[in-house]
């Protein structure tokens, strides 16, 4: 039987879920351009639209916001694609998601902290390369799956962090082919 509270309680929850999502695209907004030690607290609740003290009971610190953005990334869907395909569709996702460069340059800008580096290397190991490593499988799935992340991090810094002139206009296609086909050389390393 419920009572009168029950859709109090459910209108709480729809709208802390809510806060915490506002709180969390607004954090990797500020990570992902500003970096970890230049972005502040209350910056995130501003662009948010929240009470600063919000961030605290959500997620305890910025390092636990910062991580907590973090854990949001995840590889393994693109895993369960055709693997023959491999480099086509991960590198879909870096040109053709607009936000796909976010982490990667949220991790780099922070990697200056000392924190928010252990907290990158952390996540980056668990939710980028194990499962990668595990699908890749033998040979050497773990090294082969460091080197796509080399490979992917290189490109990504290259064109959006540290934008090269040559990564412009034309050269952009031809770039993305390129890094199609390494890619997917790399997950065939293992075909028999």
């Amino acid at each position: 039987m419920s009572g009168p509270s029950e859709p109090k309680r459910a209108m709480r929850q729809r709208d802390a879920d809510r806060t915490r999502a506002a709180i969390l695209t607004a954090a990797r907004t500020l990570f992902s351009t500003r970096g970890f030690a230049n972005t502040g607290v209350r910056e995130v609740a501003e662009l948010a639209g929240v009470n600063s003290s919000l961030v605290g009971r959500y997620f305890g610190s910025k390092l636990g916001l910062f991580q907590a953005v973090l854990e949001e990334i995840d590889i393994t869907p693109m895993l369960h694609g055709d693997r023959r395909r491999f480099g086509m569709d991960m590198v879909g996702i870096f040109f053709d998601v607009p936000d796909s460069p976010g982490p990667l340059l949220m991790m780099i800008l922070s990697a200056a902290d000392p924190e928010a580096h252990a907290a990158t290397v952390e996540v980056l190991q668990k939710r980028v390369i194990e499962p990668l490593a595990r699908w890749l499988g033998p040979p050497d799935g773990e090294g082969r799956a460091v080197r796509l992340n080399i490979l992917w991090s290189g490109f990504l810094t290259s064109w959006k962090l540290l934008p090269l002139q040559a990564l412009a206009g034309e050269r952009v296609a031809s770039t993305r082919r390129w890094l199609e086909a390494a890619t997917q050389a790399i997950v065939d390393e293992g075909a028999a």
